[in-house]
């Protein structure tokens, strides 16, 4: 082999050596950078899934707000209607015991009450109260029961009270009473009411 054929194997030899070389360095090259490309894919889907779920949270946070501020607006406006309703129905109440009170059975309901007192006094000092607007039946409630009523200082919308002394009882059948008893036990329950 001549010393041309022998620098032609050189030649050829080195500048193989050198190709393989070149692409190994490329493909070493190629195959990190595949690898950093695929670790920041990673990194950024994870982050996009990071925010995604940080954004749902925050609106899942907002709406669960806006629901809680609904909801109380709604009961408060529910709590105000029943409260209405609620004051109108005793207006009502009340104007039908006062229709009440002009009627025989009004009287017959005095006249129990107080004979039920009586009884519960049992022979013991009793002091018989009627409302001042009752004044009418005074007379009337003597005659059938012998004791005279005495007529309170204040209203309390008809009805009687009695004081036992001896015992420090009242018998409390007013209907002041009666309506506070049942306006402070009167609820709206499942769209109904409840006394």
């Amino acid at each position: 082999m001549t010393t041309e054929e022998k620098l032609q194997n050189f030649y050829t030899a080195s500048i193989e050596s050198a190709q393989n070389e070149a692409k190994a360095l490329l493909d070493e090259h190629q195959a990190a950078l595949d690898k950093i490309f695929q670790e920041h894919q990673e990194m950024k889907h994870r982050q996009a899934e990071a925010e995604l779920h940080a954004e749902a949270d925050k609106l899942k946070r907002e709406t669960n707000k806006a629901v809680s501020a609904e909801q109380l607006h709604i009961k408060r406006t529910l709590s105000k209607k029943q409260e209405d309703l609620k004051a109108q129905l005793f207006v009502e109440v009340k104007n039908k015991l006062s229709t009440y009170m002009d009627t025989p059975a009004y009287e017959q309901f005095l006249y129990q009450k107080i004979k039920d007192a009586l009884a519960f006094a049992g022979g013991e000092e009793i002091i018989i109260y009627i409302d001042p607007a009752d004044e009418i039946h005074q007379h009337s409630l003597m005659q059938k029961l012998g004791i005279m009523p005495r007529l309170s200082r204040e209203t309390f919308l008809g009805g009687m009270r009695a004081v036992i002394p001896s015992k420090n009882i009242l018998i409390d059948n007013s209907f002041k009473t009666l309506l506070e008893d049942a306006k402070g036990r009167f609820t709206f329950q499942d769209g109904g009411m409840s006394l």
